[in-house]
């Protein structure tokens, strides 16, 4: 009795979530929580930003830990209130979070408040920390064929000339733009023949541009952002300017860190970014036929803005039941994978798409509200499927897609058909009526008298004039079967790529059309070599460059002075002694119809202050300025020696009055000060090795 009110209680207090707020997580009454985890409510209204910080705002309290302090914020979005615990919750522990009726619409209403509870995860055992780690070693080799480390006890690292040989089969006028892949190799023998390349080629197989980047990562593309991004063995995901410079890393947050997944990132221009991380819990899976202290994987997605914030969670968990898996992925085994997503994308109207292999589904997810939208493909098929060219329609598919013509693409690894064949497949799809209609398919037709199959990995990418990139993934190796294939909308080849070594191998491949004028990268701006009048500034270099234009001003003012240069170095001369300069740099290109990159970051340096030296050598001649102080006219007069150069400066470094070759001596020389402002100013006389400097004063 005591465990049915519990349960009411618990649908209760969902229900009352539900109705105050469009989003809650965690998830009321859910579980497998890491102690890390914050909160995350969205009213679906814009906020009163200032009634986020009030301090009665919410109460959180764990029933082992007690209650919280915490440190509350409106996303950038106004929408999203993001609570972070000062202190994490404590393992295995129910948490309770009360709102109350603080929160305010820009409108002014006021939110109602309500009640809720989630419970954290029980401390994994060392012993399940290890199985943990077999498990994510396990889901690696079945994607991607091959054992990360068992072969690499000690990196080994590589001249580019060890880059995996290829050949271009064809080369029939496909589309513009260049390849980009990162390759892996099988790793069967003792070493790997070659290290991991993150590698642009042209199309008929000029290397562009490659690095070395060891022996573990994936997915090497051009980003949505426009930045180039790739999968670390650290868990993360490398983020690089168009110069091929590291500017950024990004991971999962709130506990998931080190169980970030490389299968996808997507990385939008107003900054946000989508990340998967697979999670293992240990739980009873004698329900389903299986043992009680399963190895279970599940599925994280995470959402993060401009400012990093984790604006967004969704957790298989939560969602998806175990036996939504397909009949090939089995439920009675120790290590179970129940979901295994592969890609995500966020689709036009802002929701969220996600492939999971073991699913044969594709699922479309709310944005708002975290709810499950649609799903097809599966147990859970939700589509009438018009005109497919199988019954099955795909299976353990990878990188789902939604096209400039408002279809969706994926590449249908085709795993458990007959025959076992891999194909791209392109769906019209109604989300009203949930009906899928095979728009275009294509198969490549047999090499060798073997069926194209790639069991796992693999992606097809649609190219802006109509082409299709299709990448084969895990093939079978020693029969000639292509690493990847481009065809045109009558299933033309016009361009194929295959690796000598068959067993290379690549997770994506992806063409753009990229010949960027980048700008330079801020962290490789340098001054060096700071005098009182000049200064060396230096830089790394911007892809596309043919010339620089370095641009510099004393700080406060508004002209900038320009110079320009075809090296990444420049000298600065004539600068004020003792003056903070702030410069940039702006890359101009070769190709005259391409515009001038943005300017770069603006750097500053402060030049050298004045130093006054003594007359050593009697190099100076002796001079004498008079009267003092001035307010028509100074005269300066010398008595003899050579002809040195006269700077008279103001207190702020400002030249008022230059004169290179003073003499030769002796000399008279008087100067009209009745426009200068009153004040104090220091006359210099220099030979370039000594300096004797004098003040005045002008009134």
């Amino acid at each position: 009795m005591k465990q049915s009110v519990t349960i009411l209680l618990l649908c209760c207090s969902m229900q009352i979530a539900v109705a105050q707020f469009s989003y809650v997580n965690p998830v009321p009454g859910s579980k497998y929580h890491n102690p890390q985890a914050n909160i995350i409510l969205k009213n679906g209204a814009l906020l009163d930003r200032s009634s986020v910080a009030e301090k009665g705002l919410i109460e959180i309290s764990g029933s082992l830990s007690g209650k919280h302090t915490w440190v509350a914020r409106l996303a950038e979005d106004n929408k999203t209130v993001i609570i972070q615990p000062d202190i994490v919750f404590e393992y295995g522990e129910i948490v309770t979070v009360k709102v109350n009726a603080v929160l305010r619409k820009q409108q002014g209403q006021t939110v109602e408040g309500t009640v809720f509870s989630f419970e954290i995860r029980n401390k994994p055992s060392a012993e399940d920390e290890k199985l943990y780690r077999e498990m994510r070693m396990q889901a690696f080799i079945e994607d991607f064929g091959y054992h990360p480390y068992e072969n690499n006890k000690k990196e080994v690292t590589y001249p580019l000339d060890s880059m995996p040989t290829f050949v271009i089969n064809v080369n029939n006028n496909p589309a513009p733009g260049r390849i980009f892949y990162r390759n892996k190799e099988d790793q069967t023998g003792p070493v790997p023949g070659t290290n991991s390349f993150a590698t642009i080629i042209e199309n008929d197989g000029t290397i562009f541009w490659a690095s070395d980047l060891g022996q573990f990562g994936a997915d090497f593309k051009l980003n949505e952002n426009g930045y180039m991004t790739y999968f670390a063995d650290t868990a993360q995901w490398m983020i690089l300017d168009s110069n091929y410079n590291q500017i950024d890393s990004v991971r999962c947050t709130n506990g998931y860190e080190m169980e970030t997944q490389g299968h996808d990132v997507m990385m939008y221009p107003d900054g946000h970014v989508f990340l998967m991380a697979y999670n293992t819990q240990t739980i009873d899976m004698t329900a389903y036929g299986g043992v009680p202290n399963a190895k279970v994987q599940g599925l994280i997605i995470q959402e993060l803005d401009a400012n990093r914030d984790l604006v967004f969670e969704w957790r298989s968990w939560d969602h998806f039941l175990f036996t939504d898996a397909n009949a090939f992925t089995s439920l009675t085994n120790l290590f179970v994978d129940y979901v295994h997503c592969n890609s995500i994308e966020r689709d036009y109207d802002g929701d969220i798409m996600i492939s999971s292999r073991n699913m044969d589904e594709l699922t479309k997810i709310d944005r708002e509200t975290g709810n499950i939208i649609w799903r097809m493909g599966g147990e859970n098929n939700q589509f009438t499927f018009v005109n497919d060219n199988i019954p099955q329609h795909f299976s353990a598919q990878h990188d789902l897609r939604r096209l400039q013509n408002g279809n969706i693409l994926l590449f249908n690894n085709g795993n458990y058909l007959s025959p076992l064949i891999s194909s791209a497949k392109e769906y019209a799809i109604d989300e009203v009526n949930k009906v899928a209609t095979l728009a275009w398919y294509y198969e490549h037709p047999d090499v060798n008298g073997n069926k194209v199959y790639g069991a796992a990995t693999g992606n097809a990418q649609r190219l802006a004039n109509g082409n299709t990139l299709i990448n084969w993934g895990l093939i079978k190796p020693g029969v000639g079967i292509p690493n990847h294939t481009e065809v045109d909308v009558d299933k033309n080849i016009v361009w194929e790529m295959t690796f000598e070594s068959s067993l290379q191998k690549c997770y994506r491949v992806h063409k753009y059309e990229w010949d960027p004028c980048s700008r330079i990268t801020g962290y490789t701006m340098q001054a060096k070599k700071i005098e009182q009048d000049n200064a060396t500034v230096r830089w790394g270099a911007a892809t596309g460059a043919s010339s620089y234009k370095v641009q510099r001003r004393e700080v406060g003012t508004e002209q900038w002075k320009s110079k320009t240069t075809s090296t990444t170095k420049l000298k600065l001369n004539n600068l004020n002694p003792g003056t903070t300069y702030e410069w940039r740099v702006i890359t101009k290109c070769a190709d005259l119809t391409v515009k001038n990159s943005a300017g770069s970051v603006t750097d500053t340096f402060t030049t050298l202050p004045l130093k006054v030296a003594t007359n050593v050598t009697g190099a100076i001649p002796k001079f004498s300025v008079y009267p003092v102080p001035a307010s028509a006219e100074i005269t300066i007069q010398t008595d003899g020696g050579l002809s040195p150069s006269l700077i008279i400066r103001n207190m702020i470094g400002t030249i008022v009055y230059q004169n290179n070759s003073f003499g030769p001596a002796p000399a008279i020389l008087q100067i009209n000060v009745q426009q200068w402002p009153a004040g104090i100013y220091l006359v210099e006389m220099n030979t370039g090795t000594e300096a004797v400097v004098k003040k005045i004063v002008c009134e």
